[in-house]
Parts: C-alpha cells; sequence; structure tokens
C-alpha cells in the first residue's frame, strides 16, 4: 500500500513538471504557411515581338520636343474663323447654354482625360505588367511605347495647332458673354481650336489600352476587351464634352479622335507584330543534281 502511494505521488510529480512552463515550457504551435497561389502564366515579352531600342527613343524625343515647341510658339497670325461642314449645327445642338456650365463641362474633361492618359502608363506598365505580375521588362516595354505613341500624337497636333489657327468657336462670344479681358479671349489659346487637343490624348491612351490587353492579356478573359470598350468610351465622352464646353467644333475633336485612333493602335502593332521570323511562300523551289544535269522540283 505504501509502495503504491509513493508511485502515485512520484507520478503526479513528473506530470507536474513536465506541465511546469518555467521548466518545461510547451512546444510552440506549428507555423501557418500561406502561399499565395500559383500564377496560371508568366507575363512575358515575345521574342518575335520589337523591342524597345535607340530608333523609338530618338521618335519619342523629337515628338516630345516638336509638341513643346508649337505649344510656345504662338500660332500664325492669319486665323480660320467660323465653323465648317456640319460644325454649327453641332454647336447649336450640343453647346450648353450658360457660360459656367460650359466651364464645369470643359474642367471635366480636363479630370476625365487625366484618367484616361495615367491608364496605360501608372496602371498597365507599374500597376499590372510591374506591380502584379511581377515583370520589369514587359512594364518597360509598355511604357517606351506608350511614351513614343503619346509624343507623336502630340507632335502632330501641335503642328496643325501653329499652322492652321483656327479660333476657337467661343471666340464668337469673346466681348460679349465673355468679358475680352479673359485670358481665353485675349491668349494665344483662342486659336488653337484645330484639332482638338483633348481628343487626341484621350484616343491615343485608349488605342494603347486596347493593343496591351489584347496583346499581353493583362486581366485574362473577358475583361481585357471589357477595359478597351471603357477606354474608347471614356475617350468618346472627352471629345463630346469637349463641344459642350464650346471650345472645340465637332470637326475638331472628329480629327483628333481619328489621329489619336491611328497613332494609338499604329504604334503598340508596329511592336506587336512578328520580326525576324523567317518567312517562306506556298511554293518553294528545289535544285538538285541528276543523271545527266540537274533536277528542279516543287513543293507546295
Amino acid at each position: 500500500m505504501r509502495k503504491t502511494m509513493i508511485a502515485a505521488v512520484l507520478a503526479h510529480a513528473s506530470i507536474a513538471a513536465a506541465a511546469d512552463p518555467v521548466t518545461n515550457p510547451a512546444p510552440p504551435p506549428p507555423a501557418i504557411v500561406v502561399e499565395a497561389p500559383p500564377r496560371e502564366r508568366l507575363l512575358e515579352w515575345k521574342p518575335e515581338w520589337s523591342r524597345a531600342n535607340a530608333a523609338d527613343y530618338v521618335v519619342t524625343g523629337i515628338g516630345l520636343a516638336t509638341a513643346l515647341t508649337f505649344a510656345i510658339i504662338p500660332p500664325l497670325s492669319s486665323h480660320a474663323v467660323g465653323g465648317v461642314l456640319f460644325d454649327d449645327a453641332a454647336r447649336s445642338a450640343l453647346r450648353l447654354s450658360t457660360y459656367g456650365a460650359r466651364r464645369a463641362a470643359s474642367d471635366a474633361s480636363d479630370v476625365l482625360l487625366s484618367l484616361v492618359i495615367s491608364y496605360p502608363i501608372l496602371f498597365d506598365a507599374f500597376a499590372l505588367g510591374y506591380g502584379y505580375w511581377r515583370s520589369a521588362d514587359v512594364a518597360y516595354q509598355i511604357a517606351v511605347i506608350d511614351a513614343e505613341a503619346l509624343a507623336i500624337a502630340t507632335g502632330i497636333q501641335g503642328v496643325a495647332n501653329f499652322a492652321l489657327s483656327r479660333e476657337r468657336p467661343y471666340g464668337q462670344d469673346c466681348g460679349g458673354e465673355i468679358p475680352s479681358t479673359l485670358g481665353e479671349c485675349n491668349g494665344p489659346s483662342r486659336y488653337r481650336s484645330f484639332f482638338s487637343g483633348h481628343s487626341t490624348i484621350a484616343f491615343t491612351s485608349a488605342g494603347l489600352t486596347c493593343q496591351h490587353h489584347l496583346h499581353l492579356h493583362l486581366f485574362g478573359g473577358g475583361a481585357d476587351a471589357a477595359a478597351c470598350v471603357t477606354s474608347l468610351v471614356a475617350a468618346t465622352a472627352i471629345a463630346v464634352l469637349r463641344v459642350m464646353a464650346d471650345v472645340h467644333y465637332a470637326t475638331d475633336v472628329i480629327t483628333g479622335s481619328l489621329v489619336g485612333t491611328a497613332v494609338g493602335f499604329t504604334v503598340p502593332a508596329i511592336h506587336y507584330a512578328r520580326h525576324g521570323q523567317k518567312r517562306t511562300s506556298d511554293l518553294e523551289w528545289h535544285i538538285s543534281p541528276s543523271i545527266g544535269g540537274v533536277g528542279i522540283a516543287g513543293t507546295w
């Protein structure tokens, strides 16, 4: 009986010592490791696509220098005045009735343009290409293409502004509803109507967004097509707002939209086109020696 009690006391002491958090602390719980889900694919710049090179840098520099030069130089002194084709009818239908409302429309177009122009560079290149996909190379290629296209578009638009020197539609109200002392009436901006810079830049950016998403599948699935459509809708809204604000005629924004679309789709298309691959025709000729001369054979 005494032996049994001693054994029980020793067993209890052993259990107590094992449970003592000071002399024998409990092992820590196993660490929980949360792994990010694996990406289904890597974002890579395909070998057959054209990479950024010295020619792109030169073109970008020329475009930016041209745009800056003609933004500083006042337009020519011989001005084109008034609408053409359907300009007057579109102005009558879309122009807002009060000066305050027109200013608000102009401000809205500025805000919307800042979003549209920043999307292909800040979001597609850096947030998606570099941030999400972790591909510095793709982000760099996108950024160079964007800069080149925007430089070309703004350079073309700057030359047109200088050479055509068209009066903005609100110029007809300077000295009346709009005080002639305001900068928009007595400054060079009054004669920079053709063609619309907002529309040009907006549609250039929209074209870039469409090309990057449709080639690189930055979102995946139908979301890339939605990004393209959304950017085009936003660019269209900017163009319409410029007519509503009475700072451009309809032909100004239509021309800017066409130029921007052409540049925004063409510049990336050149880079995304397949380069460096041997092209073979459907018919191939082979010349080989044969008994008594040479033989000619064709395969197709």
